[in-house]
């Protein structure tokens, strides 16, 4: 499979371009080792195959695959995309997995309050799914660039540089991957409200008030994973259905919103370090291929 674009993820990649991934880590991205393969969003096209592989020369394939001009694979690791979804879209994919996951998993119903500190591409995401279940959404982002990015895909949901806590969400999306932002998380929600983690901390910590509001509102903290389907929703769901669910979502034209212009990928060190210095840019970045 050649290549045809490939995303960056501003927390998991950046968590290795630091030095803060934790000791054991994604085997897939080569943790603290050499080589270390960043990247897990990638965008081909078939270009041959094997006797009885599934998918067929010249289809688009997205696959949980590292930054690179070509790869071979597995014929189970490469999913089909559908045809009419460009390549630079499809790398949002692995996210939009993550947000569906998290939006389960913060179950909302019609009419709850629903807020998300962070915006991310995840938190986007989350902010845009939850807004399409019912929810009223509140999303509070400081980056100028991320907002109006959040605006475009989300314009029903009130978004904000900053906000006090009010203590009045049904559920609280943690999406900022700031350890420290729990402590807002918990002031946000409403007793018996649900708190869920969307971010990867890697080795970041930090203290957490979990004797005061956290227990006398009886809080729920909750992880999101994306590896996993919630277990309520085993005995219904597969990764292929999520997988085809992701499929009917992209071809939604205002998720190019999220994207900043492409990198060609010979400029990937320039990219990295624009992102570690950075603040005020568009959510979500990929790499184009020659």
């Amino acid at each position: 499979m050649r290549a045809l674009a490939s995303g960056v993820s501003q927390g998991t990649e950046m968590l290795l371009y630091k030095g803060e991934g934790p000791a054991v880590f994604d085997p897939t991205m080569g943790g603290g080792t050499y080589p270390c393969r960043y990247g897990y969003a990638w965008v081909g096209e078939v270009v041959a195959v094997g006797v009885g592989a599934r998918v067929a020369v010249g289809e688009k394939v997205f696959a949980l695959a590292p930054h690179g001009d070509t790869h071979v694979l597995r014929d189970e690791d490469a999913r089909v995309l559908p045809a009419d979804v460009p390549a630079a879209r499809g790398v949002l994919a692995a996210n939009l997995e993550t947000a569906v996951t998290c939006a389960w998993d913060a179950g909302v119903g019609f009419g709850d309050e629903a807020v998300v500190l962070g915006g991310g591409v995840v938190g986007i995401l989350t902010a845009w799914l939850l807004a399409r279940s019912g929810a009223n959404v509140r999303l509070v982002e400081r980056s100028p660039a991320r907002r109006t990015a959040a605006h475009a895909l989300v314009p029903s949901a009130r978004i904000e540089e900053s906000a006090a806590p009010e203590g009045t969400a049904d559920v609280v999306v943690e999406a900022t991957g700031d350890p420290r932002v729990l402590d807002d998380a918990v002031a946000w929600t409403r007793s018996e409200g649900r708190i869920v983690v969307a971010s990867f901390y890697g080795m970041r910590r930090a203290p957490i008030d979990l004797g005061d509001a956290f227990h006398r509102r009886r809080l729920e903290l909750r992880a999101s994973q994306v590896s996993s389907i919630p277990p309520r929703l085993r005995e219904r769901w597969t990764h292929a259905r999520r997988w085809a669910l992701v499929g009917s979502l992209l071809h939604e034209p205002a998720l190019d919103a999220l994207l900043a212009p492409p990198t060609p990928f010979e400029r990937a060190a320039e990219l990295y370090a624009l992102l570690d210095t950075t603040t005020d840019l568009p959510p979500a970045h990929t790499f184009a291929y020659a």
